[in-house]
């Protein structure tokens, strides 16, 4: 899900190294390639479902490219 909001955001999704979603975590850590760039910790908000949580990693990419 990050890769495709990555796409459509207008960034190379390969930018992103992994996703992490520690077991029982209410969260996901986004790493990316390039060291310059901070990992991003997502909040996956109870109940929520896809659409939603693909807008909160959309969100937090936009915030963190400026874009």
């Amino acid at each position: 899900m990050a890769r495709e909001a990555m796409g459509e955001i207008g960034r190379d999704a390969s930018e992103i190294a992994d996703v992490i979603e520690p077991p029982g975590a209410d969260y996901a850590v986004i790493t990316f390639v390039n060291d310059d760039v901070k990992p991003i910790e997502i909040a996956k908000p109870l109940g929520a479902g896809e659409s939603q949580e693909l807008d909160e990693i959309r969100r937090a990419l936009q915030y963190r490219f400026g874009t």
